[in-house]
């Protein structure tokens, strides 16, 4: 008997060991990819990020602000840190990442938005930080974005069963293939799919659409506005644009005030474009609140020149 517990118990150091040896080998092959939304993870926690304008804020930060046409206009270099299905207690991560990775921009965008004052609001995409279980500031955001205990602290179990993942990681750090499918360009990414109001129809089958606002988040992002004030960063809310049919089903009196209290408090300019022109066709959008790349080239220009007037990159 004492024979068969001592090797059980070496038995199960060894494969201890090796998943320990596995987990760091996948997560230091995902470090290297550009696949999708590792793309800009990755670079941003690989100081790879340095840039004149950062964009924060969620998916329709991701789709609509075009670092391309930002950047020919404003002769900058911007980077877009949007976080799809994410709200601003994540933006608030990814700023922090940013801000200890890499230089201090000349101006952050702030993409605000019905749904965006909240914290975390579930596990979407969150094997993104699975590479990064580890960091000081990725690890308080563990729990709200739902990992279980077992995923913070047994080896390879985060990892289990999807074998796809574990592919593309081992390909990378043997170097026998550099995934680079749906990159980010510079954090941006639209689909550019065609219109389908079915998203917007099951939205308003309850009614009005309710804007959030949650005390933890205006704190939040209140305290990021007093961290960049005091950092000599500007900053500039942006409120993308919205299909009209959406904007004139929102009831998002309470969020709106609490941007404008905040705008006038740090006085931070607020542009809105929620209600451009092209917010009144479909051909612009693929639902009520994601444009298409025609949608995004449009409002990236307006927003480019709307900059511009402000003098504030070049004043």
């Amino acid at each position: 008997m004492k024979r068969f517990l001592k090797n059980s118990v070496v038995f199960a150091v060894i494969i201890f060991t090796l998943a320990i040896i596995a987990d760091v080998m996948i997560s230091q092959g995902l470090r290297l990819t550009e696949r999708g939304h590792f793309s800009t993870m990755n670079a941003l926690m690989n100081k790879k990020m340095d840039a004149d304008l950062v964009i924060l804020g969620n998916s329709r930060a991701v789709g609509c602000y075009n670092p391309y046409i930002l950047d020919s206009i404003l002769h900058i270099d911007s980077r877009n840190l949007g976080v799809s299905a994410q709200p601003f207690g994540v933006s608030y991560l990814r700023w922090q990442l940013y801000k200890r990775n890499n230089n201090k921009p000349k101006l952050i965008l702030v993409n605000i938005d019905f749904r965006d004052l909240r914290m975390v609001s579930d596990g979407y995409e969150k094997e993104q930080y699975y590479p990064y279980m580890t960091d000081s500031l990725v690890k308080p955001y563990l729990d709200l974005y739902g990992f279980s205990w077992a995923e913070k602290y047994i080896p390879m179990y985060r990892y289990r069963g999807d074998y796809k993942l574990m592919t593309i990681a081992l390909g990378e750090l043997l170097h026998l293939h550099h995934d680079q499918k749906g990159h980010y360009y510079k954090g941006y990414a639209n689909e550019n799919l065609a219109w389908n109001g079915q998203n917007l129809n099951e939205m308003l089958k309850k009614g009005k659409i309710r804007g959030q606002c949650e005390p933890e988040a205006v704190a939040l992002l209140e305290r990021f506005l007093q961290e960049t004030q005091r950092d000599s960063i500007p900053v500039i809310f942006v409120y993308a644009p919205l299909h009209n049919r959406l904007k004139e089903n929102l009831k998002e009196k309470k969020t709106r005030k609490a941007y404008q209290d905040l705008s006038q408090r740090y006085a931070i300019p607020l542009l809105d474009f929620s209600t451009m022109d092209i917010s009144s066709d479909t051909s612009y959008f693929m639902n009520g609140h994601h444009v298409n790349q025609k949608g995004a080239e449009i409002f990236s220009t307006a927003l480019a020149h709307s900059i511009d007037s402000l003098k504030i990159l070049n004043p």
